[in-house]
């Protein structure tokens, strides 16, 4: 039984050491690089259908890459959407096909033009 307790204890050792680097390596990333790569890798949707969710617009952009996370902008007191959406891609390197696919003012989401 101690002995089993001693593994436990060398293991859980172990993962705070792993999880101290990671931190410091996550740490060292100033504020502003953080900000400018999500921005980089952002993207604004405007005239979206306000009955459109977010698993509805990431399928919709999906065949440009891997979308991480949707959001649809909502009114703060109503709780309604505002027509507007901005969506955070993988790689930015995804943004250029995004925007070659999607030509501005050309294509349709929910019978609307985006």
């Amino acid at each position: 039984m101690q002995k089993r307790l001693a593994e436990m204890e060398a293991e859980a050792q172990k993962i705070r050491e792993m999880q101290e680097s990671v931190d410091k390596e996550h740490s060292a990333l100033s504020t502003q690089d953080k900000k400018e790569d999500v921005d980089a890798r952002s993207v604004f949707v405007g005239n979206v259908d306000y009955a459109a969710t977010p698993e509805e617009v990431q399928a919709h952009f999906a065949s440009c890459g891997t979308i991480l996370r949707v959001t649809i902008l909502c009114d703060k007191i109503t709780g309604h959407p505002k027509g507007y959406c901005s969506f955070f891609v993988d790689d930015n390197t995804l943004l250029v096909v995004v925007f070659r696919y999607f030509p501005r003012c050309s294509h349709f989401f929910f019978s609307m033009m985006l």
